[in-house]
């Protein structure tokens, strides 16, 4: 059952009201755990299929984006495999143009402008309204993926902070330096600690049972740098022999961009820009 409870309840949880039609930010894409087999991406911007890649549990690489904010992801199809080719004309209306002139020239196609009959449908993920928005994917054993999109913009999730995803189907509870914090099912929130220094900090979590009970899922020590951010997301996996549900947390850590420093020039003036 590994995964296919995220499919089945994530997807429900995160249901919202219908997005703005169009997103323009930087795009990073992450697999929560890198498919056996190769699996190459792309994903729809307007009429165009853009390849991207994906790392494990990494959000380093990224890609411009300006297109749905219900965000499209297609994979290449196999050689042999027979799946509709996904067609992106039908993400829009079809305009009404007036039929070319005789002697009219067919413009060249983009020199790498990818073909739509090679890449088959695969994941839809509703972005957030952020400059910078990441996405993780999970994908079952059967071939199918879901995704989750969230906001990774410095602004809102600084340097210093701890954001934890919740991608379960169960409300969360737990504490770090003996600041209490709950997560709602498929939601997602800063802990309540800002490391503005190097520290160590004891974080307690914990899902909340319906005979009012708990499952331990975290109970570590951390190490809080104020140029670090973690993400920390939470999926259940299954359940026991004994009915007790199973958890997986997984965390993605980025550093914060060291800005050079422009020394002077020798004659102590500003250079003329």
């Amino acid at each position: 059952m590994r995964l296919f409870l995220f499919l089945v309840t994530a997807l429900s949880l995160a249901a919202a009201p219908e997005p703005p039609p169009e997103r323009r930010c930087t795009l990073r894409l992450a697999w929560w755990a890198s498919p056996a087999e190769r699996v190459e991406l792309a994903i729809v911007q307007g009429k165009e299929i853009v390849p991207v890649v994906a790392l494990e549990m990494n959000l380093d690489l990224s890609k411009d984006y300006r297109g749905a904010a219900q965000l499209t992801i297609v994979r290449k199809k196999g050689v042999n495999e027979k799946v509709e080719a996904f067609d992106p004309e039908k993400l829009y209306a079809q305009p009404t143009t007036p039929a070319p002139k005789p002697d009219a020239k067919p413009k060249p196609e983009p020199a790498k402008k990818e073909k739509a009959d090679e890449w088959a449908a695969f994941a839809t993920v509703a972005l957030p309204d952020s400059p910078d928005v990441g996405v993780l994917l999970l994908m079952a054993p059967d071939g199918s993926c879901a995704g989750r999109a969230f906001d990774y913009e410095a602004g809102r999730f600084p340097y210093g902070s701890i954001r934890v995803v919740n991608l379960s189907a169960m409300t969360l509870a737990g504490e770090i330096d003996s600041k209490g914090f709950r997560l709602a099912p498929g939601s997602s929130d800063l802990l309540p600690v800002i490391f503005r220094e190097r520290q160590t900090s004891h974080i307690k979590l914990a899902a909340l049972l319906p005979n009012d009970g708990f499952e331990p899922i975290l109970g570590t020590k951390i190490a809080g740098r104020p140029n670090r951010r973690s993400l920390v997301f939470i999926l259940q996996t299954g359940v026991s022999t004994d009915g007790r549900p199973l958890f997986e947390s997984r965390s993605i850590e980025s550093v914060e961009p060291v800005v050079p420093v422009v020394p002077p020039p020798a004659n102590g003036k500003p250079a003329v820009q």
